[in-house]
């Protein structure tokens, strides 16, 4: 008996029918009504990589990953250095989905070369001088009280992050948000 290896076009069929069941199960595992289509597959550092659905909140809290767009000047730049992929937020960049780790009335410190967060428990976090090419970057260094509205995005998952550890706090945007759900993200 001969044993041969699979062509491409095999391996291909594979892919597309485990593309297929994955899919199925990310939609039969959603609550009706409750997942977008096509699931939102993740591949930066910033979460965990993996599937994800998108969905509708009206109360965001802490923990949840927020899908947003980011401010224009900050899309921009983040675009231009290629921390964010081109996209179709009004700035030219992509969506990101970063976890919220503070909210209105939390404070947030951001001093020597850290982050911390009092009101929301404590996370700390790094903060670079430079990115892995050397270029510099800036810090939303100081005390932030969270005003409503605003909330602080910072990844847990990759100390080398572009969030609000460099740009500060942002709007949440408006109701409803949408926000990512899977790979052991929190589900409302």
């Amino acid at each position: 008996m001969r044993c041969h290896s699979p062509s491409r076009l095999q391996i291909f069929g594979i892919l597309i029918v485990c593309g297929f069941v994955v899919t199925a199960v990310v939609i039969q595992s959603a609550p009706a009504g409750r997942v977008s289509w096509p699931p939102f597959v993740n591949t930066s550092d910033s979460l965990p990589l993996g599937f994800y659905r998108i969905t509708k909140v009206f109360d965001l809290q802490r923990g949840y990953v927020l899908r947003t767009c980011l401010p224009a000047e900050i899309g921009r730049a983040a675009v231009q250095r290629g921390y964010v992929r081109r996209g179709t937020c009004p700035n030219g960049s992509a969506r990101i989905g970063k976890p919220i780790i503070a909210l209105q009335g939390d404070t947030v410190v951001v001093s020597d070369g850290r982050v911390q967060i009092r009101g929301g428990g404590d996370h700390e976090a790094p903060i670079y001088a430079h990115d892995r090419r050397g270029r510099s970057l800036a810090s939303a260094a100081g005390t932030h009280i969270l005003k409503p509205g605003e909330c602080f995005l910072l990844s847990i998952h990759s100390p080398f992050s572009y969030d609000s550890r460099y740009y500060g706090p942002i709007s949440c945007g408006e109701s409803p948000y949408f926000i990512l759900v899977g790979n052991g993200s929190r589900a409302p």
